[in-house]
């Protein structure tokens, strides 16, 4: 097969990527001359690319999801099915997900009511948008916070999670220029689980197999330790023969 799952694709993306490849009359095609069509047309690009590069193929493929290939903005207004996004939502919303035990992304909208509350009916109040991130530590229960500046334009940010062992949320607030604040939603909670040699430590420094297991994967070709808080705190103890 030149297309990876091909049989997979709806109706739909095979029309995006028939249209995306500048085939002919593509809109008039049922799906078995889709697929049809779509295997000729990468069989003679690869072909051409073969003998160019005389079998020095780097192209990506069309799996399972819908790709811009060629990289250029389509109008898919015409394709069935396809319907734009809203610009606004009627909802505040803020969705807190979680990219890995240091990292999470958070997403938000904000309603056309809560807008013109926090920036006037001219959206001109000077008033500020932030967001809370509230950290919980999962054995002491301990909580503390911190607060991250957004602009009123924004709507996603990356997150930086200070401790593993900790449960996260976020509150996506406003501030009045009287210094007043309000919460206008809140995420669910996410939770990191500390690593394993955090508590374990001494048996990486008495396991040189595990060492090597451990590090050898996480140090780059000029010999430094890549930026993990967890593997940079064990390296800095082991170095100091603390361990």
């Amino acid at each position: 097969m030149i297309l990876i799952n091909i049989d997979s694709l709806s109706t739909t993306e095979l029309q995006y990527i028939a249209q995306q490849e500048r085939l002919e009359d593509w809109q008039t095609l049922d799906r078995e001359e889709l697929i049809d069509a779509l295997e000729e047309a990468f069989g003679e690009q690869d072909d051409e690319v073969y003998s160019a590069q005389k079998g020095k193929i780097h192209r990506n493929r069309f799996c399972n999801s819908l790709t811009d290939y060629r990289g250029d903005k389509q109008n898919l207004s015409d394709l069935p099915g396809v319907e734009p996004l809203p610009e606004t939502y009627l909802d505040t919303s803020i969705h807190l997900l979680l990219r890995d035990p240091q990292w999470a992304y958070a997403y938000w909208s904000i309603s056309p009511d809560s807008r013109q509350m926090v920036f006037g009916e001219d959206g001109q109040a000077p008033s500020s948008l932030f967001l809370r991130v509230q950290e919980t530590r999962i054995e002491s229960g301990e909580v503390l916070s911190f607060d991250i500046s957004v602009d009123r334009e924004d709507t996603q940010w990356n997150i930086n999670l200070p401790n593993m062992g900790s449960s996260y949320l976020v509150d996506l607030c406003w501030r009045d220029r009287k210094g007043n604040e309000m919460s206008l939603a809140q995420s669910k909670r996410v939770e990191t689980y500390p690593a394993y040699w955090q508590k374990h430590s001494g048996e990486l420094a008495d396991n040189y197999a595990s060492f090597l297991s451990n590090f050898a994967s996480l140090v780059t070709k000029e010999g430094e330790i890549v930026d993990n808080p967890v593997i940079r705190d064990l390296a800095q103890q082991l170095c100091k023969g603390v361990l």
